[in-house]
């Protein structure tokens, strides 16, 4: 059972780790208002050297990451009004220049071309937009990020090596409690509430579901969909269908028949993953990796989105766009930096 202390200490002991240089993670579940703090022996390995009762950190390649044991675990309450802040409209098109546009734009033609001409039928392109910031404003940005997104999995990861990781995820990648699993298809994405789904956006999140359905089968003696609906993440919306049934599947099997989804990767994935390695002239790191929690007979986990890497007085941003072949360079671009404003705006 975790204890819990003042929201002042919470933040104290936090400042000391960081002083320290000693690893740790805070977050806060999806329209909880409990932040939690693990701390402990920190290993770097693969996902078999996961232990139980214990916080994982992975790369979107799934080789190596890290795994925190819980010897060191407390809460916090806080108050939502407290952190409650307006969201500043902040645009990184006076952050990029008219060259990475232009490159953006090039490769997404040339990436719809391929879908076209062969048999991949969507692949996520992502981009990293760097810019100054301050490494000491950390918790200051972590509070941004917990009052400006109420209903995303907000987390801040340290380690020495990696600088801070943070961000606020609006994508489970799935819940494991006994046998009861949990998992979604998230995928699609628009600015204005008042327009419809083009043709685009849901061709693109029915691709997700049917591959989440027919990977899991095979793990499960139930599973359903729920109805899709439009979901809300920050000043974004997508489209959203829920997955419930029951597994005696190991949190590794699940992993692997999950993760990466076409959401983050594209389908078939045998396909999108080595065209992203050609295409993406940087590495996505741990972003649209996973992170979670095993504790007992409960395992979750979240995708790594809406998310920043802190290091060196730098601010790292990763977004990302799934391109179908009816994706329009342009609205592709438009998309990243609307998705590049949900860390921006907790930045300034």
């Amino acid at each position: 059972m975790n204890s819990e202390v003042s929201n002042k200490k919470f933040f104290d002991t936090v400042r000391v780790y960081i002083e320290n240089k000693t690893p740790f993670v805070v977050y806060r579940m999806p329209k909880s208002k409990v932040l939690c703090f693990k701390a402990g022996d920190t290993s770097f390995g693969t996902l078999k050297d996961k232990t139980r009762n214990s916080f994982f950190f992975m790369p979107f390649n799934k080789s190596f990451g890290y795994t925190i044991s819980e010897d060191l675990s407390f809460q916090t309450l806080y108050s939502a009004d407290d952190l409650k802040r307006n969201s500043p409209v902040v645009s990184s098109e006076n952050i990029l220049s008219q060259t990475e546009k232009t490159k953006y734009l090039e490769a997404v033609k040339l990436l719809v071309e391929k879908i076209k001409s062969t048999r991949l039928k969507k692949i996520v392109f992502s981009k990293k937009i760097s810019i100054n910031f301050s490494s000491s404003k950390h918790i200051e940005l972590y509070k941004n990020i917990l009052g400006l997104y109420a209903n995303a999995f907000c987390y801040l990861f340290y380690h020495p090596s990696e600088g801070f990781w943070t961000g606020a995820s609006p994508e489970l990648l799935f819940k494991k409690e006994k046998q009861e699993l949990t998992t979604m298809a998230l995928a699609g994405t628009k600015f204005n509430s008042q327009e419809g789904w083009t043709k685009k956006e849901i061709e693109e999140q029915q691709i997700v579901k049917n591959e989440i359905y027919n990977n899991l089968v095979p793990l499960c003696s139930e599973l359903s969909a729920a109805e899709t609906i439009t979901s809300q993440a920050g000043n974004l919306q997508h489209l959203e269908t829920l997955f419930k049934g029951k597994s005696n599947a190991s949190i590794l099997e699940i992993i692997d028949a999950l993760f990466p989804t076409s959401a983050i990767a594209g389908f078939p994935k045998k396909i999108a993953l080595p065209i992203i390695s050609e295409y993406e002239k940087h590495d996505r790191s741990f972003y649209s990796g996973f992170l979670g929690s095993i504790e007992n007979n409960l395992a979750y986990s979240f995708v790594n989105l809406r998310c920043l890497n802190l290091k060196s007085n730098q601010a790292h941003i990763y977004v990302g766009s799934g391109l179908t072949k009816d994706s329009v360079p342009l609205s592709e671009w438009n998309e990243i930096l609307k998705k590049s404003e949900t860390m921006l705006s907790a930045l300034y």
